[in-house]
């Protein structure tokens, strides 16, 4: 009896199990391969290219990595692609760009990336709003735009703003040579910081802080100082006098797209021409035959920000219908990431030429946004005061000099512990003599502590989704067909788009950048074919000439538009196709009766 008892139970348990297996969504990962990145860190460019071709061996059915081209060092410009090819090729479905890091100090920004391309594969098949993005459409990921400056900034002494921007050798100061007089790490630590002088009282610029002999205060009217601010170490090598006015020349990739470009003379980072360096100008190429990208994130730091264009008062103003798609992406993003402002970016910050965002969306028609992530040093509410809050009446507390002030050097003793600052030491200089040499690791002021890393990054990783979630979903209603005569017969078929973007923004329309939508019909003639205005009062639109071949103008974010066919047939089915560069393909059978 007990031996036929657990026999059904063991059955009971195989129906079970098998039931899972064959209901258990469709595996696309060995997991055994899958790679473990901890987002506590920032990651070397290396490491980040293992973690790209790596993903593909472990999702070989969703990822793929390829070169875009060579930087201006020789450097591979890596592309990873995620999409589900049994829904669909790549560029047939609405698909989404992001990247990171175009400005090489900007070190988190890949990182970001890298956070948004692990999240988005480990949580495919078990979140659905994930699952449905990735199998309707498809995301590609450039993590760093400037990969040769990056990996300079690992592994070479810098700051947190140098190096910035790819290598591009420039004659900073015009004395007929380049790159001849840049920071030098004077005390061989590794790391670039800064140099000070005590110096004659009188003969000074600076005063040490009473409260932190780590700060140097600005005098006040009437106070003579003992310290002279150097700036970052440098010595005099070419003998004109100056320290570190020709360093390492740059082209600034976020400053030399073709869309509204500008020269030298009228932004620094310029390039001669637009897109004359190989990184921006290959994915520039790809761009234009990836013109299904409707929507573009490029990762930069620092400040909280959600950045749109226009990047320079000179463009055309946006139209009030792509207003409202950036406007509702943009406050979204700002609920989505506490501390963060959506901004125009020449409004509300600075005018800038040539920018990522800007080409995508005046070239390829695409919705774009720049995440500036968390750098500062401290906490927003900077938990840590020397001071108590100031009441009325109370004397102002003198500024600090600029952003790196006591606080911030409280900041790190409290919570890293003094990781963060280098002590000032003495050192010779060859022009200055004595010097201190000492301040704030490169690693800091742009980008937060590893352990207040991976909630931004995930933050800006959500963003990324939301955008994503957002390229247009476009579905066929119910139709209405009439017949109006002997084998002919009045169709409108109402056409929906679920999401924020459209599947063709005003600016695509009004500069001609690509093809609008295109409606056809098999299995019938097309006598008649136009855009249904009010259905209720039979206002249509007609197409005067081709009318087999109906250009649709697009469907609006969460909006919706009504095909017009009058179709000569002798009844049965005809096919609707909707053929959209942006939107997809779809297609609905309408049956004539």
């Amino acid at each position: 009896m007990k031996t036929t008892i657990k026999t059904q139970r063991q059955i009971q348990l195989s129906a079970i199990g098998l039931a899972c297996a064959l209901f258990a969504a469709p595996s696309f990962a060995d997991t055994a391969k899958a790679p473990q990145p901890h987002f506590n860190r920032v990651h070397h460019n290396k490491e980040i290219v293992e973690y790209m071709k790596a993903y593909a061996a472990a999702y070989p059915n969703l990822v793929t990595v390829k070169s875009l081209g060579k930087t201006a060092a020789g450097t591979d410009m890596w592309m990873l692609t995620i999409n589900n090819e049994k829904t669909g090729k790549a560029g047939d479905k609405p698909a989404t760009y992001v990247d990171g890091a175009i400005h090489a100090n900007e070190a988190q920004a890949a990182d970001t990336v890298l956070y948004t391309i692990d999240y988005i594969l480990k949580n495919y098949g078990k979140l659905d709003k994930i699952t449905e993005t990735v199998d309707r459409s498809t995301l590609y990921f450039v993590p760093s735009v400037s990969p040769n400056s990056r990996a300079k900034w690992f592994d070479e002494p810098a700051t947190a703003s140098y190096p910035r921007s790819s290598p591009w050798p420039f004659d900073d100061d015009r004395d007929g040579k380049v790159d001849e007089d840049g920071p030098v790490d004077i005390n061989k630590d590794g790391v670039i910081t800064t140099m000070r002088k005590k110096v004659q009282m009188g003969m000074g610029n600076r005063k040490l802080d009473p409260k932190d002999p780590r700060v140097l205060l600005p005098l006040e009217p009437g106070e003579l100082g003992d310290y002279l601010f150097l700036g970052q170490e440098a010595v005099d090598q070419d003998g004109d006098g100056l320290m570190g006015e020709d360093s390492v020349g740059y082209a600034d990739p976020n400053r030399t797209w073709g869309y509204d470009w500008a020269p030298r003379y009228i932004q620094n980072g310029a390039t001669d021409y637009p897109l004359q360096i190989p990184e921006t100008r290959s994915i520039a190429n790809w761009a234009l035959d990836h013109l299904e990208v409707s929507s573009v994130i490029s990762f930069h730091n620092s400040g909280r920000m959600i950045l749109r264009g226009p990047g320079s008062p000179t463009q055309t103003p946006v139209s009030a219908a792509d207003n409202r798609t950036f406007d509702y992406l943009g406050r979204e993003g700002e609920k989505m990431m506490p501390g963060y402002s959506y901004m125009i970016t020449w409004r509300d910050l600075y005018t800038a030429y040539g920018s990522t965002t800007d080409h995508f969306y005046g070239v390829v028609g695409a919705f774009g946004f720049v995440p500036e992530l968390f750098g500062r040093v401290m906490d927003d509410n900077n938990i840590i005061r020397f001071d108590p809050a100031p009441k009325v009446g109370d004397p102002v507390r003198p500024a600090p000099t600029g952003p790196k002030g006591y606080d911030q050097v409280k900041w790190n003793d409290m919570l890293t512990f003094g990781r963060q600052f280098i002590p000032f030491k003495e050192a010779d200089h060859p022009q200055y003599g004595k010097i201190e040499i000492g301040g704030w690791r490169q690693d800091t002021g742009r980008m937060p502590e590893g352990w207040m890393l991976e909630e931004e990054t995930h933050r800006n990783a959500a963003f990324v989704l939301l955008n994503a979630m957002n390229v247009p979903k476009l579905r066929f209603l119910e139709p209405t067909v009439k017949k109006v005569g002997a084998n002919l017969w009045h169709v409108e078929l109402p056409l929906i788009n679920e999401r924020a973007i459209p599947s063709v923004s005003s600016i695509v329309i009004a500069n001609k950048l690509h093809r609008v939508d295109l409606a056809t019909v098999n299995h019938g003639k097309v006598i008649s074919s136009g855009i249904v205005r009010n259905p209720y009062t039979n206002q249509i639109d007609l197409q005067q000439n081709r009318p087999e071949r109906l250009m649709v103008d697009g469907v609006p974010g969460f909006g919706n538009t009504t095909l017009f066919f009058l179709v000569e047939s002798n009844g049965g089915d005809i096919v609707v196709n909707y053929d959209s560069i942006k939107g997809g393909k779809l297609s609905q059978k309408v049956n004539l009766k």
